[in-house]
């Protein structure tokens, strides 16, 4: 790989890593804090939740482990995750292509084929080194305040998220090299991953649902043993996306 390349591409990075890891850091910081202070407030009537509330979810809430991983890992690590792989796809090369600044790298001596590739592993490995760090950090802020996790299949779990999330970042990135455009490839693939998302709200339709086989929820629960095929099933399709993106981005007019 050529080292101007990984520098710059590193450089680009940085503050959008920062901003996500701040963010996830902040939310889970504040729900240890809370996590007392929020039990004391729910109702010992059942008959009282609200109606999205149901009583397996209070349950998994009043266990500190389980709510970590509510808090986490079912909501805010797949939330902003999304939202950050999205920007880096729109992001990768679009802007350059847009700016023409493109063809600066490429009369440098380098192909086309080394320029997509170099970019994507640095952002793909930039995104999982992101989300493992924070649901490592979970471990030891936990025990700065007095609480230990039962177990840690929450960072297995986030390695499923890791990879549907590389798969939201292909696709985002695949929608930018035909648009040529940040601002409506990001309302693309916006678009698509909300109204894929709401496939997860029924019981019927969630086996469709790209989000929830990233939360890997049976799991961490210890319902089942670790999802390999779901993993395997977004490694390929991450794989076959880039794929068609890497032969869009070599047949493009520059």
């Amino acid at each position: 790989m050529n080292r101007t390349l990984i520098h710059k591409e590193l450089k680009s990075l940085r503050w959008k890593l920062l901003v996500a890891f701040l963010a996830l850091v902040v939310v889970t910081l504040v729900m240890i804090v809370l996590h007392e202070q929020l039990l004391e407030f729910l109702p010992t009537d059942q008959s009282e939740l609200p109606s999205f509330v149901t009583s397996e979810m209070l349950e998994s809430f009043g266990d500190y482990t389980n709510a970590m991983w509510l808090n986490l890992n079912d909501k805010n690590l797949i939330q902003i995750g999304c939202i950050l792989a999205i920007v880096l796809g729109i992001g990768l090369l679009a802007p350059e292509i847009e700016s023409e600044t493109i063809t600066l790298l490429l009369t440098n001596g380098l192909s086309r084929k080394k320029v997509f590739w170099t970019k994507t592993i640095i952002v793909i490995i930039a995104l999982a080194s992101l989300l493992l760090t924070v649901s490592a950090l979970v471990v030891p802020l936990s025990s700065i305040f007095g609480y230990t996790l039962r177990h840690l299949r929450s960072i297995p779990t986030t390695l499923v998220t890791v990879l549907g999330l590389s798969f939201v970042f292909a696709v985002s990135l695949l929608i930018s090299l035909f648009l040529k455009d940040r601002i409506w490839s990001g309302i693309a693939s916006a678009l698509l991953f909300g109204l894929w998302s709401v496939l997860g709200f029924w019981k019927s339709t969630r086996i469709f649902s790209l989000f929830y086989h990233m939360r890997a929820a049976d799991y961490f629960f210890g319902e089942r043993s670790f999802p390999w095929l779901t993993a395997l099933g977004f490694a390929v399709a991450t794989a076959i996306v880039l794929l068609l993106a890497a032969n869009r981005f070599e047949q493009e007019e520059l």
